[in-house]
């Protein structure tokens, strides 16, 4: 049972229930957080922004999915972790490149590794980030406004991961039950 309870169908207004009814079409953010979330305006402000930094912009929305994910399991997000876009997965993103991701990243382009690699330096600290090398890196990889975008994206899985984590939607065990490989992943 999560920490905060999910709102009652009959506490939703149609903007609550418009977000809610957006997340159970894409798949991400999932709608029990959302349901969460809509309990105050800055939560539906998060989920708002949360949709536009995932769905839109240059990235495709399966590398941005692929972060997520990488990020969502180093810090042990039961429920991050388990969450799947339907969209991500409608441009590919099965569980086996999942896995693929998590382990050897042997089925991933240079491009991919190298959003993943700043994925990692992002969950690892400020200091990870902060270096001309890292810049020069992605910049073999992506354009300025795709730097800012994965940029926003990692700033917002990291920070709002944490707050999901802390809410106990899904136990990093039950994540683990659901999905074996992630217990060799973390």
């Amino acid at each position: 049972m999560p920490r905060i309870p999910f709102a009652e169908e009959s506490s939703l207004d149609p903007e609550a229930r418009a977000l809610i009814a957006s997340a159970e079409r894409t798949g991400a953010p999932d709608p029990r957080v959302v349901r969460i979330m809509v309990r105050s305006s800055a939560g539906r402000a998060w989920v708002k922004c949360w949709n536009s930094v995932l769905y839109e912009g240059r990235l495709p929305h399966k590398l941005k999915e692929m972060c997520r994910i990488r990020i969502s399991v180093a810090h042990r997000c039961g429920y991050c972790s388990t969450v799947r876009s339907n969209v991500a997965r409608a441009e590919g993103l099965t569980e086996d490149l999942v896995e693929d991701l998590l382990h050897e990243g042997a089925r991933l382009s240079p491009r991919e590794k190298a959003a993943l690699e700043y994925a990692d330096l992002f969950k690892s600290g400020d200091e990870a980030i902060d270096s001309d090398e890292v810049f020069a890196r992605l910049r073999g990889h992506f354009s300025e406004e795709e730097i800012v975008e994965l940029g926003m994206l990692c700033a917002q899985t990291v920070g709002v991961g944490r707050l999901v984590r802390s809410l106990a939607i899904v136990s990093w065990d039950e994540a683990c039950e659901l999905h074996p490989g992630l217990l060799e992943s973390a």
